[in-house]
């Protein structure tokens, strides 16, 4: 009966991991209405959210004791429920919570019941079930898995008209999918010698995608997270060598970053990009004014971003695009939940990249190189889109990664207090 519920548990697991990456494409052959298609994929995550607590009352004691420890990370669920008081949409800042409170839970029972090297081991059959449906997609179904090539559904539908989403509904989503992909495939390369061979064919599977989305934002990330890896790695050195090579890094980096500001212009033709951003320099001027209209409180969660309908139709006005999303997870998260809200995430984060910097250097394994890279990998990401505190794969992450680094530290605590009692024990032996 066990291994008949573990497994059932690890394919609701698996399903649902693969849902969380938003796979609208997917959706499409269910519902061909966007309204429809919203509708689909809030009744999937009420689902999820009732199995989920099911499974959280299953293992209630082992989840419960955990999940009471991380206050940071519930104050930020609560401000979101009760920005529903102040929202400019009440009844999608209740809709959009529930969502998150959902999402959140599954993170929280993720991060819990399964330990890092597990949850890298479904993950990596999530990120390669997706890319193998988004290949056949791509080549058997192009109305679905080609941008263009079957329902339009904006201007940016036509203008990436023949290019690759795969089982997303945006060729940008497939390539930030796939980065993140990569990257644990890439782990897995370092980690696992038996079946290294499988994860190079998922790395090389999720960078052929990646290059095939056309997603220069994903792949400037993916470049960017792979080559700070040997600096991480360093952080395990004897101080004497550590810190020389991190000062080192961080002047390579700047000479860098000074060479392409200097020559930005030339960077961004080459990269097909013009001097605005594709236009985000007066999306972002325009939303820093509506941010300082409310500046304290935001907009409501998921109140502001509703069309013409929304405070989002000021920002339409000016940017003549029908922008769903501030291109900035920053400033997102600012307009829906104010600098209260977006202050308790960035406390929170600090303190989580804080733990995953001293986990590497406290241990040995590639594995425990995965929560600085995935912190990395998310905060270089939101620059630029805003994936940040969304009902998606990467709030399902980064809300597991808590839970599982919390788990690591109180074992390593305990292990060194058991040794450290039974050190007491001989001496009083001893002693006697």
């Amino acid at each position: 009966m066990n291994i008949v519920l573990n497994f059932i548990e690890k394919v609701f697991v698996l399903l649902t991991l693969i849902l969380f990456t938003e796979p609208l494409a997917l959706l499409e052959i269910f519902a061909s209405d966007k309204n429809l298609i919203f509708r689909l994929q809030v009744f999937l995550l009420c689902i999820i959210g009732l199995i989920t607590i099911a499974f959280i009352i299953l293992y209630k004691k082992q989840i419960i004791y955990y999940a009471i420890k991380e206050k940071l990370l519930w104050l930020l669920v609560l401000i979101s429920i009760f920005s529903i008081f102040w929202s400019a949409k009440p009844l999608w800042s209740v809709i959009s919570s529930i969502m998150l409170l959902n999402t959140t839970l599954f993170g929280v029972y993720f991060g819990i019941r399964y330990s890092l090297k597990e949850q890298m081991q479904i993950l990596a059959w999530a990120f390669g079930v997706s890319a193998i449906l988004s290949i056949i997609f791509a080549v058997a179904l192009p109305s679905y898995g080609v941008m263009g090539m079957g329902y339009i559904y904006s201007s940016q539908d036509i203008g990436h008209r023949g290019v690759w989403q795969g089982i997303y509904g945006h060729k940008n989503a497939l390539g930030q999918y796939m980065s993140l992909g990569g990257l644990i495939f890439l782990s897995f390369t370092q980690t696992s010698i038996q079946y290294s061979w499988i994860a190079w064919i998922g790395f090389a599977l999720s960078i052929s995608l990646l290059l095939i989305s056309t997603s220069k934002t994903a792949l400037v990330v993916f470049l960017a997270v792979i080559a700070l890896i040997p600096l991480y790695k360093a952080l395990r050195w004897n101080h004497t060598f550590a810190i020389p090579a991190c000062i080192f890094t961080v002047l390579v980096f700047g000479v860098l970053a000074t060479l392409l500001v200097s020559n930005l212009d030339t960077v961004l033709q080459l990269l097909g990009r013009d001097i605005k951003l594709s236009g985000r320099t007066l999306l972002w001027a325009i939303i820093g004014y509506k941010i300082w209209q409310r500046p304290w409180l935001g907009y409501g969660y998921g109140g502001f971003w509703r069309g013409w309908e929304g405070e989002s139709a000021d920002v339409w006005r000016v940017v003549n695009w029908d922008v769903s999303h501030a291109h900035n997870g920053f400033l997102n998260l600012w307009l829906d939940i104010g600098l209260l809200g977006l202050s308790v995430f960035v406390v929170s984060y600090s303190i989580l990249y804080l733990r995953a910097v001293s986990w590497v250097r406290i241990t040995k394994s590639s594995w425990n190189l995965i929560p600085i890279i995935y912190l990395t990998f998310l905060l270089f990401f939101n620059f630029t889109e805003s994936p940040l505190m969304k009902e998606n794969i990467f709030w399902v992450l980064y809300v597991s990664l808590i839970f599982s680094m919390h788990k690591m530290s109180l074992n390593i605590s305990q292990t060194y207090s058991f040794f450290q009692q039974k050190n007491r024990d001989k001496k009083n032996k001893i002693t006697n």
